[in-house]
């Protein structure tokens, strides 16, 4: 991308982070990926190609290195966590337009959630959990939950489910930016648990929920 030709220090900034993508590539370092496959995940919809230019227009500029086999943020990178934190805030206190289809990715939503969870909720015996939306072709998702992690799989591995999600992916969405709360979920028939009372209970307490929901 070319310079914007002024001295301005938001201009310059621009000029490296201002391209399409990079910022979310950003974000997803700073909520933890470090391979280059888990960063996709965080943003299914850019190419493989496009990932690999932006983490090396990153790299030219410091704010990325490669360390052990992945990605890390410098202290460059780092030091960008209140930017991307103030520019989601701006966004849920000015624009909180209603979603539309373009704004939903069903793999990019379970991709978050399983990342927010609380480990000390989670069941301590392995638990499975099916994930599937009511939108046509979506995809089934498998958490395979066991304190203190969570593991997503695209696949049935042949493991007994224990709890089932059937979920209308907008509503699920609005539930986990904050815009909708779990039991108007429930009320309004958008998201069906199917299971034992009690995981059906605590299935929303395992996981903390979308990082910027509280910023506006």
């Amino acid at each position: 991308m070319g310079g914007y030709g002024q001295f301005c220090a938001v201009a310059r900034a621009l000029e490296i982070l201002g391209e399409r993508w990079t910022l979310l590539v950003v974000r997803e370092l700073l909520l933890g990926e470090r391979q280059f496959n888990d960063i996709r995940r965080g943003i299914p919809r850019i190419s493989k190609t496009m990932l690999s230019a932006r983490l090396k227009t990153l790299e030219k500029h410091d704010i990325v290195s490669r360390q052990d086999g992945g990605y890390r943020l410098t202290d460059a990178g780092n030091d960008l966590a209140g930017v991307v934190r103030e520019l989601g805030g701006w966004a849920m206190r000015w624009n909180r337009r209603e979603l539309g289809p373009d704004d939903l990715d069903a793999s990019a939503l379970v991709w978050d959630i399983r990342r927010r969870i609380v480990p000390e909720a989670l069941p301590a015996q392995r638990t499975v959990v099916q994930l599937r939306f009511r939108e046509p072709d979506a995809a089934v998702f498998y958490l395979y939950v066991r304190r203190p992690t969570v593991t997503l799989c695209p696949e049935d591995i042949g493991l007994p489910v224990a709890l089932t999600v059937d979920a209308d992916l907008g509503a699920l969405t609005r539930y986990w930016i904050g815009d909708l709360g779990w039991a108007q979920l429930v009320r309004s028939g958008a998201v069906e648990l199917t299971g034992p009372s009690a995981l059906r209970r605590a299935f929303p307490t395992w996981f903390s929920g979308y990082v910027l929901r509280d910023a506006s």
